[in-house]
């Protein structure tokens, strides 16, 4: 069962990565995503992976929390894309799409990591309570489904991507399977993992999604963005 609820956690990503394809004003659905992915990564942040690091009380995870932090920055000068400034209301349009598909592929990395030690946690809870493992995993679910749309409005639909986004979906599981194989992982390398995942999403955060949308907090698309992750919040807290 533990296997399963972390596989539907994946697909859970492919409801919101695929669900634009049926949109037509996808520059307000872009604003309305990147706004609500926005606060969903800032609440993935406080609430979940910052609890957990602090936990441990050792110091010495500053370390791989700044390798993450400076991995998406050379990440951030490898990956082909182009610099985005909104200098004028009439945005360059393909520079939009490269900057978006950038930050697309650079989150996708990130949460590949995240994903895969949600899968080790979420299979070990399920195998002590399976009501635990349910709310956990419609939990994890709910905050994938935006993160999803955000990563479906960036992409560009090409082979490398579509590779990006099976190792995403799949990624709980392989959790799960690394638990089955060698059992689970000691508590100083999983606490290592979650502070080198956490410094690789703040930087998604600051310089990649709060750029998107500092410049357009007064648009309605924004506030509901923001709105509608406040409220996944609340939700995936309460049925923790």
């Amino acid at each position: 069962m533990g296997i399963i609820l972390c596989f539907l956690t994946g697909l859970f990503f492919l409801i919101g990565i695929f669900f634009l394809n049926n949109i037509k004003n996808k520059d307000k659905i872009s604003l309305f995503t990147t706004s609500l992915a926005f606060i969903v990564m800032l609440g993935l942040l406080i609430f979940d992976l910052l609890p957990e690091i602090i936990e441990n009380k050792n110091i010495y995870l500053i370390i791989p929390l700044a390798m993450g932090f400076f991995i998406l920055v050379i990440l951030d000068k490898l990956i082909p894309h182009h610099h985005h400034h909104h200098e004028e209301i009439n945005d360059d349009k393909i520079d939009h799409i490269e900057h978006l598909n950038h930050i697309g592929v650079i989150t996708i990395i990130a949460l590949i990591i995240h994903n895969l030690l949600e899968g080790l946690t979420l299979y070990s809870v399920t195998l002590n309570s399976l009501s635990s493992g349910i709310l956990m995993m419609l939990s994890i679910s709910l905050h994938n489904i935006p993160l999803g749309l955000q990563i479906g409005n960036s992409l560009k639909i090409k082979k490398n991507n579509i590779l990006l986004i099976g190792l995403l979906v799949i990624s709980s599981l392989v959790g799960a399977l690394i638990v089955i194989t060698y059992g689970t992982l000691s508590s100083t390398l999983e606490s290592v993992l979650l502070s080198l995942t956490f410094g690789m999403l703040s930087y998604i955060l600051i310089f990649e999604l709060f750029s998107e949308i500092k410049v357009s907090l007064k648009k309605k698309s924004c506030i509901y963005g923001i709105i509608v992750g406040v409220i996944v919040l609340i939700i995936t807290l309460l049925i923790k």
